[in-house]
């Protein structure tokens, strides 16, 4: 299982449910890995909201006698937005949770190195995240193991960490954890800004520009990995085929093909 090391269905008191079968045969998780450290931690996809930006950014300037301002390309800029709950169903999951949080939070400080008297931040803390076909290098594919070798580079603005205190808190009258508080449910949430690590664009082939990736042997920059985001099955926007519009059976026929009622 690939996944068994997040999810250890052989620890004492766990309480083995379905969602245990979607994380660790199904990959219904979300995996984020520390670049610097090594370290992965992945939680079980239970999402409440997940929104993926695209945002074109340009540098306008307005000059004397121009009714519109000279727009200048800077790039697109990718970030991903996602709220999800992580839920304990037993004392030992709680404490499993718990303890994923809080790794979680320690990976949004930088790694140090000692030079002389003081510290100098050796490296930031840059992740990979993987969520499925939703946050993936496309170089990989979903079906890539882990985020360590299949997620997107970037990094974290932060995480809230927000325990539901309706849900109670779960204990364990056999324990000496005095003060120590174990939810039954934490909602999470986090802004991940994608780092693009392959180039993306259109070629100018022929007449019109088309998406790099279709062109054999394309090199060079504007060269788009294949299935980019989604690996969807087609990527690449397809034009219809011209219809006659009065004919009514080819009318038909054309919303058919496209899934129309």
């Amino acid at each position: 299982m690939k996944f068994a090391d997040q999810f250890n269905i052989d620890i004492a008191d766990h309480f083995n449910d379905a969602t245990d079968f979607l994380a660790n045969h199904r990959g219904m998780v979300l995996d984020f890995y520390h670049v610097p450290s090594g370290i992965s931690v992945a939680f079980k996809g239970m999402i409440n909201s997940f929104s993926d930006q695209y945002a074109s950014e340009w540098n306008t300037e307005t000059v004397y006698g121009r009714m519109d301002p000279i727009p200048a390309f800077q790039g697109t800029a990718r970030t991903i937005s996602i709220e999800w709950d992580v839920v304990a169903g037993s004392i030992a999951e709680s404490k499993l949770n718990m303890a994923k949080c809080e790794t979680l939070m320690a990976m949004l400080y930088p790694t140090y190195e000692k030079a002389g008297n003081s510290n100098t931040i050796a490296s930031s803390p840059i992740f990979k995240f993987k969520f499925g076909n939703f946050a993936q290098n496309s170089a990989d594919g979903p079906e890539s193991a882990r985020a360590a070798n299949g997620g997107l580079t970037g990094f974290i603005g932060g995480f809230t960490f927000e325990p539901d205190f309706e849900s109670g808190i779960i204990d364990n009258p056999d324990s000496m954890d005095f003060g120590k508080f174990y939810p039954q449910r934490v909602t999470l949430s986090a802004e991940f800004t994608v780092l693009h690590t392959h180039d993306l664009g259109w070629k100018k082939e022929g007449s019109k520009p088309a998406w790099a990736e279709n062109q054999p042997g394309a090199t060079g920059a504007g060269m788009a990995q294949p299935g980019f985001p989604y690996s969807s099955p087609s990527s690449t926007p397809v034009e219809p085929a011209a219809v006659d519009t009065t004919d009514p059976d080819a009318a038909a026929a054309t919303a058919h093909d496209m899934g129309l009622p």
